[in-house]
């Protein structure tokens, strides 16, 4: 039997292989931490995972997201604060 997880599920995975932090997720989503941390265990349940570094494999394993497109955004993350932290 084929798992397949919910559009706020693939979401939330893609969202935690790049690297963010509940809180972020849930900024970015617009909904609460509480339910933020209810799909991840949801996520973790339906493939038997343990940690958030599984779901992270999970996403590149799909081809959800590639490795090119992480050190891209960390790299625009670093530049900002770079600039924040000149002026």
């Amino acid at each position: 039997m084929k798992v397949l997880l919910s559009k706020r599920e693939k979401e939330i995975s893609i969202l935690i292989a790049k690297g963010y932090k509940d809180y972020e997720i849930s900024e970015t989503l617009f909904i609460s931490r509480r339910r933020v941390g209810e799909i991840i265990l949801n996520i973790k349940k339906k493939y038997k995972l343990n940690s958030r570094v599984s779901i992270g494999i999970l996403v590149y394993h799909f081809g959800w997201l590639s490795i090119n497109e992480v050190v891209r955004e960390v790299d625009g993350k670093n530049v900002q604060q770079e600039e924040n932290s000149i002026h």
